[in-house]
């Protein structure tokens, strides 16, 4: 198994995926759970709420009113921030955490190159993503069942394919830096920061034109989950997420090829 790196790095970190995993599940069905308080609360309080701060629940706070509308807000939105903190912990160390723990530099002296390296562990990490994506949606149609309500396939599996290509966005920028610098922090820092200003920036889009031009640099603006509960993917938004994608890739494949990696 040493000389297939992919499979070699979802063992070692089968642990953590199961944890994940399990606190994914157990997460969504918990908030999904509460969609009947939360639809009688929205119903008669949503008027009082600020218009610009409305964006947080949908147009108009109107999405609160169906489950559909509460899995795009809620179950991805906020409670599936944890998809998103996930992709980032494991994109920032399953390259650069392995060259910190020295565990890369022995890996180099086999007969494997720096590119089918890099190549394996990044498949990996799509794998996870997709894995727990998988768990999210089943932790969603457990919650509707649990609650009588319904999520049509057709719109589970387009914000569950989105929601993937937004982490594996997120996660190869992470785990692209890392490879770079050899360093898990740089990775996680600027992602970490880029989400987290991305995500409110795109949740406020609707505060003024400031915000509102600051929002086409958030990766949340192309992911629409919101649009993607009555509307079809739009294709122009999944090409801005791959290519962002496909330079990080690239950035990290050839600076991590060249680059002295020494033992620490």
């Amino acid at each position: 198994m040493l000389s297939n790196v992919f499979l070699k790095t979802l063992y070692e970190k089968r642990i953590a995926i199961i944890g994940w995993a399990i606190g994914i599940l157990l997460a969504i069905i918990g908030v999904g759970v509460m969609f009947p308080s939360i639809k009688e609360i929205f119903g008669s309080q949503m008027a009082q709420i600020p218009k610009e701060f409305q964006g947080w629940f949908g147009e108009n706070g109107n999405m609160m009113s169906s489950f559909k509308g509460y899995v795009a807000t809620e179950l991805v939105g906020n409670v599936g921030i944890m998809l998103v903190i996930q992709a980032i912990i494991f994109g920032s160390s399953l390259l650069a955490g392995d060259e910190e723990n020295n565990v890369l530099q022995p890996l180099l002296t086999l007969p494997i190159s720096r590119r089918s390296i890099y190549a394996q562990k990044w498949t990996a990490l799509a794998v996870i993503n997709l894995t727990l994506v998988i768990v999210w949606a089943i932790a969603v149609e457990i919650a509707a069942l649990l609650v009588h309500e319904t999520v049509g396939f057709n719109i589970l599996f387009r914000i569950g394919i989105v929601f993937f290509l937004t982490n594996l966005a997120l996660a190869p920028i992470a785990y692209s830096i890392g490879a770079m610098t050899g360093k898990r922090s740089a990775g996680g820092i600027f992602i970490g920061v880029y989400a987290f200003l991305a995500y409110f920036i795109n949740a406020l889009a609707g505060q003024g034109d400031v915000v509102k031009t600051l929002n086409q640099l958030s990766i949340f603006k192309y992911a629409g989950y919101i649009e993607l509960s009555s509307h079809t993917i739009l294709f122009g938004n999944i090409v801005v997420i791959v290519v962002a994608l496909i330079i990080f890739y690239i950035l990290g494949l050839l600076i991590f090829s060249r680059r002295d990696i020494q033992m620490n």
